[in-house]
């Protein structure tokens, strides 16, 4: 790669990392704002807030995510339900709508009922429409076909189109249009029209029978963003269908980066862990059906409840980073977490950064900005009274000393416990205490552990095990957890 490729990249890469920012800052404007249903024939009543910008529907299959896009979509186009479908009984969207006069010259007095201030909608049910494309070209006849494209306009060349669709892909096009042509004898519900796909590659020309389904699925979810008007509101369902891991993550820049330009409103019906794990906790929406046949749907914000991820196949997602000062402050505070936090524990990541000055300094870098996950610094409790570790990205372990001394204060004050839960005999733990009182303290654990045999692990596992029947170490560990608990949930 050039050095000027090079540059580009970089560029780029900043480019969509500011997006994501402005996404989990809320610095973007988009209409939807809150989703009210009642009585639902499947959903029943819920009421959800939707993120600025862009929102992240995840669920298991069946939960109701392509019911949620499909009511919200034909209240705003203001259709009639299909024949035989219950209409709910009452639906209400409301925002901000750039096609009200007052939202056009400047801040509205307040939310209006977007269907009522005819607010432009566009749903795209990936896969319906891929197939749906194919369906066409096959039943009509070659030459037919040929015939009604000759006299069809084609769209004009779009420069976004072409380079998005080539980022996507990872390959350059020489050419990507689409038509719209004239359905035949549509059934009831259908469209009136269709749109056929073209693109060229090295000189070669094709349509959708020669294309993968993943160059298909792009071109459908391209072609409504072209085509959207600023302060729109798009519905995508599986946007990420027939799309590796890798494109999708792209089609996802490509969508929020849309977004955030033309200030839309993006929910999007996904079981992709790729969008889970690169969206912003703002932007991640969880909808669950409770048991049985009448129970209510529930959409909820924030991290994706772990057995939600286990049933969609995903890794549990890295909500925060909290920054620590060594490898014991890191052994002590994963044990805190999966002790103490023990739902949240597979949402976090503890990082050892060699310092508490490092600590500190990139607890304040990070910890506002929030580039992808939250962040935050917790020192050793012996640095709480020390000039420049205080502030708001900063918290302390338990205590106020190093954490060694904790964990030897639990030894050496429950030792009969400890002797018995470590497997030791009260002797072996007693020599093994005294013999490391006259070292370090940053030594006097891993002396512990050689004379006893015991990891240190152990010896920190059962001295956190313990910590909260010490007053003083009670009251700084639970405001260290409810502030560990807020990054992940924040409260509502």
């Amino acid at each position: 790669m050039s050095r000027d490729a090079e540059d580009d990249e970089v560029l780029r890469r900043a480019q969509i990392n500011n997006h994501y920012r402005r996404l989990a800052n809320g610095q973007v404007r988009s209409p939807l704002r809150r989703v009210e249903i009642d009585g639902h024939a499947h959903l029943g009543s819920l009421t959800a807030e939707m993120a600025p910008g862009i929102t992240l529907l995840c669920g298991v299959s069946g939960a109701g995510k392509t019911q949620f896009l499909r009511t919200l979509a034909r209240h705003l186009q203001q259709q009639a339900p299909p024949d035989g479908v219950p209409h709910p009984t009452a639906v209400r969207l409301t925002g901000q709508s750039r096609h009200q006069k007052s939202d056009r010259n400047g801040p509205a007095a307040g939310d209006v009922e977007l269907a009522d201030a005819k607010a432009p909608c566009v749903y795209i049910d990936t896969a319906r429409e891929c197939f749906d494309v194919l369906t066409q070209v096959s039943r009509v006849p070659a030459h037919e076909l040929e015939s009604e494209r000759a006299t069809a306009e084609k769209a004009p060349r779009s420069a976004w189109f072409d380079h998005a669709l080539g980022t996507i892909m990872g390959r350059p096009y020489d050419l990507v249009t689409h038509q719209e042509l004239d359905r035949r004898s549509p059934a009831a519900g259908e469209p009136p029209t269709w749109f056929y796909y073209e693109l060229g590659r090295h000189g070669d020309t094709y349509g959708p029978e020669q294309m993968s389904l993943g160059e298909l699925a792009s071109c459908v979810i391209l072609r409504a963003l072209r085509g959207v008007g600023r302060g729109s509101i798009v519905l995508l369902d599986e946007p990420e269908n027939f799309l590796s891991p890798r494109a999708r993550e792209r089609l996802l820049d490509i969508i929020v980066a849309r977004a955030v330009k033309m200030e839309l409103s993006v929910v999007l019906a996904s079981h992709s862990p790729e969008f889970a794990y690169r969206l912003p906790s703002t932007s991640l929406r969880t909808l669950e059906r409770g048991v049985g046949a009448a129970a209510q749907a529930t959409i909820s914000a924030g991290v994706i409840p772990a057995q939600v991820s286990r049933k969609l196949g995903m890794a549990p997602r890295t909500e925060a980073v909290l920054l620590v000062e060594d490898r014991f402050a890191r052994l002590m505070l994963e044990e805190l977490l999966r002790c103490h936090l023990p739902e949240l524990a597979p949402h976090l990541c503890v990082q050892d950064l060699r310092g508490a000055d490092t600590v500190a300094a990139v607890a304040r870098v990070l910890g506002p900005t929030r580039p992808a996950a939250a962040f935050l610094g917790v020192l050793d409790g012996d640095t709480r009274s020390e000039p420049g570790r205080q502030g708001e990205w900063l918290e302390y372990l338990p205590g106020h000393h190093d954490p060694e001394a904790v964990v030897m204060q639990l030894l050496q004050t429950r030792i009969g416990a400890a002797a018995k839960e470590l497997g030791v005999t009260e002797d072996t733990l007693k020599y093994a205490l005294e013999e490391a009182h006259v070292s370090n303290i940053h030594d006097q654990p891993a002396v512990v552990s050689e004379h006893t045999g015991v990891d240190e692990v152990r010896l920190i596992s059962f001295a956190v095990r313990r910590i909260r029947s010490v007053p003083n170490f009670r009251k700084d560990t639970d405001q260290l957890l409810e502030r560990i608990r807020t990054l992940v949930a924040p409260p509502t």
